[in-house]
Order: structure tokens, then sequence, then C-alpha cells
């Protein structure tokens, strides 16, 4: 494709504003898709499409009124333009500019304006929750549910999250409050909560598994075969023949540090497993620093020894590997208990915040969106979709790279 990269992008929109063709469009902020929706919108309408069948949907209130905002303005033009411009107006929208297509643009802004509620421009959110007083029935709703705003959403949350604290007096709730206690704050393991509840379906399945499946289940995904005891002890049983020669040779041969180093490392060999296990950390911290990353090559084997016999220094650094994997592991393992113990006092909270959305007859955000989706892939929902597609030609989506599932 020649010309310029202005031109090029102009010719792209207008493949993309084409309402004859499907099309996805992923571009950053600022480059033109609300632009891009409103000249597809334009298009639409001009080609015979009635205003009123077409659904635009954003995600935000902002960006609903922006576009409609920007329609009106367009149209609003249109009205007073002389042929010659308006006749511009429609080429740069790739319609052909014939008298019969004048007047209908012009015609467009009194035929939007007399819609009843003006054009189907509105957030998701919005939308669901217009489907769903139309169809309560359908959707196993009270006909007067009312929306629970972000206020007393947090309201809710907070009283949940405080009930859960109380009733927590099994020994498996208190050892799940220990595990959490030191890594996040109450505000946190309720953000978290929350977040867990960002896709309600994937975690209703989740807590139909029992408190062991699901730890069972965390350390699969992180790749752990047990708990961070379990690592560690798998750990201090290996073939360790091939590194007990290599530091036979540094304890005679090496440095007086590396020597030393060496004879400590041999001493930790020979003892039982059971006290292999409980030094685990002296062992680790002669192959890692403080912070996890590994000393430098030096500390294990020094340079003349290194160079005389550089297969002893590859056994010793291939152990610091191997101990570098035990502590990834062992993160692994601990990031496993953690998100189990996070499942399992996330739970009762869950519970808790939907009874008393319930009790309350209250849908929050989340709600709406759950609750249409399963209304319309119900197989009893064929009247409902009878419906829409009797009110609907065509819809229109804003700002579809919004991160909820």
């Amino acid at each position: 494709m020649s010309g310029t990269a202005r031109e090029i992008a102009v010719a792209q929109q207008r493949l993309a504003s084409d309402p004859e063709v499907s099309s996805f469009v992923s571009a950053s902020a600022g480059s033109g898709k609300t632009k891009l929706l409103t000249d597809r919108l334009l298009r639409r309408m001009l080609g015979g499409a009635h205003p009123a069948r077409i659904q635009c949907l954003t995600f935000t209130r902002a960006a609903a009124a922006e576009m409609a905002v920007r329609l009106q303005r367009r149209l609003g033009e249109w009205v007073t333009l002389a042929d010659a411009a308006l006749a511009e107006e429609l080429k740069a929208l790739a319609v052909t500019p014939t008298p019969a297509n004048l007047d209908k643009a012009r015609a467009l802004f009194a035929e939007v304006l007399d819609l009843p509620g003006g054009m189907r421009i509105g957030t998701i959110h919005a939308f669901c929750q217009s489907l769903l007083r139309r169809f309560p029935v359908e959707a196993a709703l009270s006909p007067h549910f009312a929306l629970l705003d972000d206020i007393d959403s947090e309201v809710a949350w907070r009283d949940s999250r405080e009930a859960m604290l109380e009733g927590a007096h099994t020994e498996a709730s208190r050892a799940a409050l220990t595990a959490l206690a030191g890594l996040a704050s109450a505000d946190q393991f309720g953000n978290l909560v929350k977040a867990l509840q960002q896709d309600r379906d994937r975690f209703d399945a989740l807590l139909t598994l029992t408190p062991e499946e699901i730890a069972a289940a965390q350390r699969r995904v992180l790749g752990v075969a047990g708990d961070e005891a379990a690592v560690i002890a798998a750990a201090c049983t290996w073939n360790s023949a091939p590194l007990r020669v290599a530091l036979d040779v540094v304890a005679r041969d090496g440095a007086a540090t590396c020597a030393e180093k060496a004879r400590f490392l041999l001493e930790w060999l020979s003892g039982p497993a059971a006290e292999r296990v409980a030094q685990w950390p002296a062992w680790r911290v002669c192959f890692l620093l403080e912070d996890g990353s590994a000393r430098g090559p030096t500390t294990l084997v020094n340079k003349k020894l290194a160079d005389q016999r550089p297969e002893i220094s590859a056994v010793l650094l291939a152990e610091q590997q191997r101990v570098l994997a035990v502590e990834d592991a062992c993160r692994a393992a601990c990031a496993a208990a953690a998100s189990a113990a996070l499942v399992r006092l996330a739970a009762p909270v869950a519970r808790c915040y939907a009874e008393a959305k319930r009790n309350a007859d209250k849908l929050d955000y989340a709600d709406l969106i759950g609750r249409t989706g399963r209304l319309l892939v119900d197989p009893g929902a064929g009247w409902v979709l009878y419906k829409l597609d009797g009110g609907l030609d065509h819809l229109l989506l804003d700002e579809v790279q919004d991160t909820a599932p």
C-alpha cells in the first residue's frame, strides 16, 4: 500500500466503517476509534437502516455521551451545509452524493430527533438492566429489583467480610487466616475477594471442590507436587555422589574460605535426612544471597582451582542452579497455599454478599452482565431472543478492549 501514513490510516478507517462487513478494530487511544464507529453508524443510516433499530453499546456513560454528541453535531451540520459541501462529506464516508442521498442526509437530523428517548446509545450495563426489566420472569428475578450502587456495594462487601471474620471458628479457617495475615491487610483481602468475583462462573465452579482439592489444583497449576515442606524434603534426598567428589577436592585443594565452606557442605551431606531438612536454610545460604539471587562462582570455587579443574566448578554451579529451582518451587508452593487459603476465606464472604443482595432484591453491575448472559443462552430464551430480533437489526460496540471476562 502506497501513500502517507495519514492516507493509509484514512483508507483503513474507510474500510472498517463499511456497514456491509463485520469488523473489529484494535487501535491505541486517540487514534479515531469513536469517529470510525460514528462514521459506520452514519453510513448505516444513509444506507436505509432505521435509527431506532440500531443499538450502540459502550462501557462508560462518558463514552456513550461523547458518541451521541458527535452524532448530533454531524447531523446538525449536514442540515445547514450547501450541496457541494455536503457532497464532500458524503464522499468522505464513501457514500455516493446523489440528490436522494443528499436529501436523506439532511432528513436524518429530524428523524433522530423525533425518536422516543433518542438513539439507542448507552452502556452495556444500562442495556442489560433494561433487558432484565423487560423480562424479569424469564431471568428469574423480582420485577422490582434495584441496582446496588458502588457505595452500597462497598458497604455490603465490608459487612460480609466482617461476618466471615467473626465466624472463623474452625481450625481450618483459623489456619487460613494465619496464612494470609502476613500477606494482606483486611482491605487488601477484600479487594482480592472482589477480584475473584469478576469471573463468578469460574469462581462458583471452583467452590464445588473440597478445600483439599482446591489446594491440589493450585499446586498443579503452579507445577509443584506438594507443599513447601514436601518440596524441601524432596530436595534433601538426591544423588549427591558427584557433588561429594567435587567438595572433597575443594576442601583439600581450594582456598581457605572455599575449603571451609566445602567442609561445612560435606558435613551437611553426611547428616541424616531429618537433620538435612531442618538445616536446609544453611545449605541454601551457601549458594544464594539473602535476596535469593546466586552467589558469585568464586565463592564456591576459587579462580585458581576453577581454572585447573573446570569440571569441579561445573558440578558446584549445577548444584547452585538446583537450589535456585528448589527456591522457585518453594515460592510456588507458598503461593498455592496462600491462594487456597484465600479461596477458603473468600467463599463465605461471597455467599454472605450474595445473600445480602438477594434479601434486598438488588443486583450489582456484575450481576447485570452475568444475569443477562445467562438469560440469552438459556434454552428457554427463545421468546426473549425473538423480541430482541424484532427490535434490533444492527449492533455496534465501542470500547470492547475492556478487561472484564
